[in-house]
């Protein structure tokens, strides 16, 4: 092998010398390019830094993009990963359909009516009450009691969260059944225990009031009193059944005269019927005691007794209580002329009374619900927006006033009282359709 090599290196340069002798000899300009551009690599070699960037320009575009695949990849399994909001509690109606904004009336003559939510719970309405369902979430649900009775019974859950306002009231409840009752014209409320706990807020009851199972709470707002006691739940309010006569009608006032002011078409806010407070439903009460009788259910037997007396005497002589039972009877009859006769003269005789000023809401509420007058419940509410513009039914009084304007002349016609509503009562339970309003 080593005998080899030098016979190989011969080979090569002969090799070599064939070549060169086969290469034309460079010329001077051809030597001068050729050493610039040796010199140029050299200087080129010397500047790791450039060199090293145009090397790291790929690598850092292909990084970049790693960087960026893997950020959506992780976002994407994140979205996957991440369940999809509960939904809200829906619910219907047994034997009643709600009308707009979740609300239910139930006629006096008429049976219970149910409401029932797919959470398991459930709200029975006595005859002769009303009342809406405000909103509802994943966890539970708003109840408004406008006037009458209702079988409460809410299924524990995790995280339940359940609340229904009677009046200025609040009754808080996490799984429990109850009874709660609230009469408008007597401004009484009245809850009766039939298992669990619940937590009661509200004027006159200081800080909130626990009751537990077989307990009954009664509060008073125009003498601010309260009782609690083990008194039972009104007659005719079994569990899974509420159809003694129709609970107390007696909303809290009455309406006015007819003023021109706008209208609106009220959903079932009316204050409807009071409960029957733990009593007899047909007590043969004197004639004189109307507002008891309209508590009772019996609005046919105060529209005879004022018949019988003579319907200008009545509304002449009597009482500021008897003429806003009068007209609530006579509302809950299906008289709607001899109700607004009454709350008018209510108006004109006793102007200075809260009374008067919740009877012009009223009136709206009749030509709204029974008369079908768009432009004179308008002129009513407004009349009581004037009047008591921070009163209990502030709130519905605009909120119907903005359904009535959006329905006769649009959506830009109303957009202003939208507005109005969502600073004052941002939320109120016409909140929803004001946004929908908002530009």
């Amino acid at each position: 092998m080593s005998e080899g090599r030098p016979g190989a290196a011969r080979r090569l340069e002969r090799l070599g010398e064939r070549m060169r002798e086969a290469t034309p000899p460079a010329t001077l300009q051809e030597h001068l390019e050729g050493r610039a551009r040796l010199i140029a690599a050299v200087e080129e070699m010397r500047r790791p830094s450039a060199r090293l960037a145009r090397l790291a320009r790929p690598a850092a575009l292909g990084l970049s993009f790693a960087v960026a695949a893997a950020a959506a990849v992780l976002l994407f399994l994140r979205v996957r990963a991440t369940p999809a909001p509960a939904a809200a509690i829906a619910w219907h109606v047994e034997n009643g359909a709600p009308s707009t904004q979740g609300y239910v009336s139930v006629p006096p003559t008429a049976s219970s009516a149910r409401l029932v939510f797919d959470d398991g719970s459930d709200v029975t309405m006595a005859p002769g009450s009303r009342g809406r369902v405000a909103a509802t979430t994943p966890v539970g649900a708003e109840l408004v009691l406008e006037q009458g009775r209702a079988r409460v019974h809410v299924q524990h859950r995790d995280r339940t969260k359940w609340l229904v306002d009677a009046g200025p009231f609040a009754v808080k409840v996490t799984g429990t059944e109850f009874f709660v009752a609230w009469a408008a014209d007597a401004e009484t409320l009245d809850v009766w225990m039939t298992s669990g706990k619940v937590e009661v807020t509200g004027p006159v009851l200081g800080d909130a009031l626990s009751l537990a199972t077989g307990q009954h709470l009664r509060a008073r707002l125009k003498d601010g009193a309260v009782q609690i006691d083990a008194a039972p739940a009104p007659p005719g309010a079994e569990v899974g059944a509420i159809n003694p006569p129709p609970t107390t009608p007696a909303p809290d006032s009455t309406l006015p005269p007819t003023p021109a002011l706008p209208l609106a078409p009220a959903p079932s806010l009316a204050p409807a019927l009071a409960p029957a407070p733990a009593l007899s439903l047909t007590p043969a009460l004197p004639s004189s005691s109307w507002s008891r009788l309209v508590t009772a259910g019996q609005y046919a037997r105060v529209v005879h007794e004022a018949d019988a007396e003579g319907v200008p005497h009545a509304l002449a002589t009597r009482s500021l209580a008897d003429l806003r039972a009068l007209g609530d009877a006579a509302r809950y009859a299906g008289n709607p002329a001899l109700a607004r006769r009454a709350y008018a003269m209510l108006r004109g005789r006793f102007p200075s009374s809260g009374d008067a000023r919740t009877a012009a809401f009223l009136i709206g509420r009749i030509a709204e619900e029974q008369d079908h007058s768009g432009a004179e419940a308008s002129r009513w509410y407004d009349a009581y927006l004037s009047e008591a513009p921070g009163g209990a039914y502030a709130g519905d009084a605009l909120g119907r006033k903005m359904v009535i304007v959006t329905r006769s002349q649009g959506r830009d016609a109303a957009r202003p009282l939208a507005a109005r509503y969502l600073r004052q009562f941002p939320g109120g339970p016409y909140a929803a359709a004001a946004r929908d309003l908002s530009p």
